[in-house]
């Protein structure tokens, strides 16, 4: 019997503490299901309909039955199917739109069923498991995976479960829950009446969500606000429910993201047969790497939102964000002509912030307050042909037609590509994801 190793969580667990990072950021294909996340130190792909995993396994994150680290991407038997998965710092979550599986660290309940141990040393699950919703609870539309909390969107609700130190779950409490359950907000009005959730994410110690109620869009914000992330100015107080963050927007919010310590939404204006007219990303709390453009100072914060970029749109041909990936400290937008639907081959990624691993792919690894453009593996040209994006801790991904590519940091293989004697631990420029 194989027996895990805690060294390298805790690891991560003082690294969480210290740079508070963020966790659950994720993409979907429409044409192809494939979707990656990365925290730290594993990651999860989807391809050709089949669950992929690679990277440490000292908690079973990687879902394979086992504890060994895996540096090629090695399917988790019996998720298939699937079209979204996210990781948060050591543990996995996936759904194929009906159901919502989870495995990997289970301290605090995060993976969302009451039969697992809570207890160490079995608190952990290598093999994947149902979470438990409550009884008729609707399909599950999205998810989020934060450092030891997890999100949902199901039926149009909001459900929330594990760590709620920091009040991240957001159920007027500060007890772990190791079961979803459902939010209202407290605040505003007594539960989310009229809205309808459509988008998480979850940052280490914060949660979003985004309501469309058809006409309007509203942004809500709850946990740990130490650095503004939650939207409110009082940065020693945390917001055990979900709260209103106050966007000067005049479009609507189509999406939603979080870092470390930071959050952004971005607003799209359109006109009356739907064609994007402009687009504004605004983002809020922590900049420690510019990673939240010139608004705020580099290391310094700010509840109030700023604009971290714009477009504007002059035709059919013009760039838009199409979609959006974050890390720990860093951002990744993928971008393509307006008139564009699906990738028709210029598609491609610009990226801001940390950059000590080489995140932002532009074959450096000095930071930027400004978007630089990913390059390709030679790093010679942009990277273009990107159909996906996404990217956690100090890593990030692209899909590129039907092979996947990762650059930053590789340190026990969660890039998908071997660490040898020879290699260097971290990549500046995309290589590629290798399958058995």
């Amino acid at each position: 019997m194989q027996t895990r190793r805690p060294f390298r969580l805790l690891i991560c667990a003082g690294l969480l503490t210290a740079a508070l990072s963020g966790c659950g950021g994720s993409s979907t294909s429409e044409s192809i299901p494939s979707t990656v996340s990365i925290f730290y130190e594993h990651s999860v792909i989807f391809r050709n309909h089949t669950t992929f995993t690679m990277g440490y396994n000292g908690f079973g994150q990687l879902g394979d039955g086992t504890f060994t680290k895996r540096e090629v991407a090695t399917a988790v038997p019996g998720m298939v199917n699937m079209t979204k998965g996210v990781a948060g710092v050591a543990h996995t979550m996936v759904t194929d739109g009906t159901s919502v599986y989870a495995w990997g660290y289970n301290l605090y309940g995060q993976l969302g069923d009451a039969d697992v141990l809570i207890s160490y040393p079995n608190d952990y699950k290598s093999s994947p498991v149902p979470v438990k919703f409550p009884d008729g609870t609707g399909a599950p539309t999205d998810i989020a995976a934060g450092g030891y909390h997890s999100l949902a969107v199901a039926g149009g609700k909001l459900y929330g479960w594990g760590s709620n130190v920091y009040r991240q779950v957001g159920n007027n409490s500060a007890t772990s829950k190791p079961t979803p359950v459902q939010l209202t907000t407290g605040h505003d009005e007594d539960v989310l009446t009229g809205l309808t959730a459509t988008r998480v994410a979850a940052g280490g110690r914060h949660s979003l969500a985004l309501f469309d109620n058809g006409a309007t869009t509203a942004v809500y914000a709850w946990g740990n606000n130490t650095y503004g992330q939650v939207g409110f100015s009082n940065l020693s107080t945390s917001s055990s429910r979900p709260r209103k963050v106050d966007l000067p927007v005049t479009g609507k919010i189509e999406q939603v993201a979080a870092l470390s310590s930071a959050s952004l939404a971005l607003e799209v204006s359109r006109d009356g047969v739907g064609n994007v007219t402009g687009q504004t990303l605004w983002g809020w709390g922590y900049n420690d790497a510019g990673e939240l453009g010139t608004g705020i100072t580099p290391g310094t914060s700010s509840p109030v939102p700023v604009e971290v970029t714009s477009v504007t749109v002059i035709d059919g041909t013009t760039p838009v964000i199409k979609s959006i990936a974050t890390g720990i400290n860093h951002i990744l937008l993928l971008m393509g002509p307006r008139d564009t639907a699906v990738n028709d081959g210029t598609w491609f990624v610009k990226a801001i912030g940390l950059n000590g691993y080489g995140q932002l792919g532009n074959n450096t690894n000095t930071s930027s307050l400004e978007f630089v453009l990913t390059l390709n593996s030679g790093g010679s040209a942009p990277l273009t042909n990107v159909d996906e994006i996404a990217a956690f801790g100090t890593s990030s991904f692209a899909r590129v037609g039907g092979d996947w590519y990762g650059w930053g940091n590789n340190g026990v293989g969660q890039l998908g590509n071997k660490v040898t004697t020879d290699s260097v631990a971290f990549f500046e420029t995309p290589v590629t994801v290798k399958f058995p």
